[in-house]
């Protein structure tokens, strides 16, 4: 991969499944809010301004959840034609497994809290464990980041992207998430840049640089919570 090659994620906005969390208990998602909708036109704003700058976007690629893909929606409106955009499905989030359960419920703490306490047990019959998650949403960032060498890539997707992002940029081992992990708003932008170092002993496959993590600025004051300290266990995905 070359130096010049950049990523930038963005979490979906608000989606009805965040409010209200834990009212359903199938893998289908019910799609944004009237607010995370809001949350995507200005986060689309914001992205569009960077496609007259000296680096445009080339592709965007994204989660085939429905609130990341109408997040994308709105943000592909912005960006104008010229785009590539590519559904991963890799990028989706863990699975859950079956119908009826909710590995997220802290009450019965199926999956041990967020970030799991257990990383490597499946919470639910058939769900994919909080390290399976982390190893294959992480997979698909580096396969995205070779296939588009050298280019600037949006990923639009979720809000344990960035933590599988982290586990695999920066090789973290098997239950880092016990100890360290990232709080990434609706529609905030966290950017990667792909380094190669020409000094002796340097890995040949090159180094993974953080730039920026959860830059919510576009958001209104009171929809950027974190900087108010109001993180809560229903936060995720």
């Amino acid at each position: 991969m070359s130096e010049t090659t950049e990523l930038v994620l963005v979490r979906h906005g608000e989606a009805v499944d965040n409010v209200e969390f834990l009212a359903n208990r199938t893998g289908s998602c019910r799609g944004l809010t009237e607010r995370g909708h809001g949350q995507a036109d200005l986060v689309a704003a914001r992205l569009a301004k960077q496609m007259t700058g000296a680096r445009p976007f080339d592709v965007v690629c994204h989660s085939p959840i429905r609130r990341a893909a109408e997040t994308t929606e709105h943000v592909l409106a912005a960006l104008g034609p010229g785009v590539a955009v590519e559904t991963v499905q890799d990028l989706r989030i863990a699975d859950h497994g079956e119908d009826g359960q909710h590995p997220w419920d802290v009450q019965t703490n199926l999956i041990g809290t967020i970030p799991p306490l257990d990383p490597e047990t499946p919470p639910t019959p058939g769900a994919e464990s909080w390290q399976a998650y982390l190893d294959r949403s992480g997979r698909a960032l580096l396969d995205i980041a070779a296939r588009h060498e050298g280019r600037r890539i949006l990923v639009v997707a979720h809000a344990e992207t960035s933590a599988s992002a982290l586990h695999i940029f920066m090789r973290l081992p098997v239950g880092a998430s016990r100890w360290t992990f990232p709080l990434i708003n609706h529609t905030s932008l966290s950017g990667w840049r792909h380094l190669r170092s020409p000094l002796p002993g340097a890995d040949p496959a090159g180094q993974w640089a953080l730039v920026y993590l959860n830059d919510d600025t576009h958001l209104p004051e009171p929809d950027r919570v974190w900087q108010h300290g109001q993180w809560q266990v229903n936060g995720g995905n």
